[in-house]
């Protein structure tokens, strides 16, 4: 994989990473539905420290997660808004960037879906890929079971 780069819309915040992400994965919850006004978020998980950001200004907003009750930190350019990512008080070390983002989104593919449960109508999953009710993981840590579709679904029924 070569070097991901990617900014904000109005370009004043910019980033570089020199790994491939952990996981890519959309999420439809209802926190990440708001925090980008649409259907659902996708985004890549990386350990913290292997992405650089340039000089550009990032601010911050606080939320408390309704399942963990642990804070989530959205972080957006000030000028034009763009989340840019978001890290989390439950892993210190992870931070996620908005697969919108990066110069080419196409560069990191999509693994799963989670949090399907609370899908948009209109959502269609796709066939052969990992879905998940709700988060990949309980609370515990417990992994939980994702249902694969041979053909794509929609999440909602009309």
């Amino acid at each position: 994989m070569s070097t991901l780069q990617g900014g904000c819309l109005c370009g004043k915040v910019r980033f570089k990473v020199h790994q491939p992400p952990l996981r890519t994965f959309a999420c439809h919850c209802h926190f990440c539905q708001r925090v980008t006004g649409s259907s659902f978020y996708a985004e890549s998980i990386f350990q913290r420290d292997a992405i650089e950001f340039n000089e550009g200004e990032l601010r911050q907003y606080e939320h408390l997660s309704e399942g963990s009750k642990k804070k989530v930190f959205v972080h957006f350019c000030p000028t034009c808004g763009t989340t840019l990512g978001l890290t989390f008080e439950r892993w210190p070390d992870m931070q996620a960037l908005s697969r919108g983002c990066y110069d080419d989104p196409n560069a990191v593919q999509i693994t799963s879906h989670i949090w399907t449960s609370s899908a948009q109508t209109g959502v269609v999953l796709p066939a052969l890929v990992d879905c998940f009710a709700e988060a990949r993981a309980s609370l515990d840590g417990k992994p939980e079971q994702a249902t694969r579709h041979e053909a794509p679904v929609m999440a909602r029924p009309q």
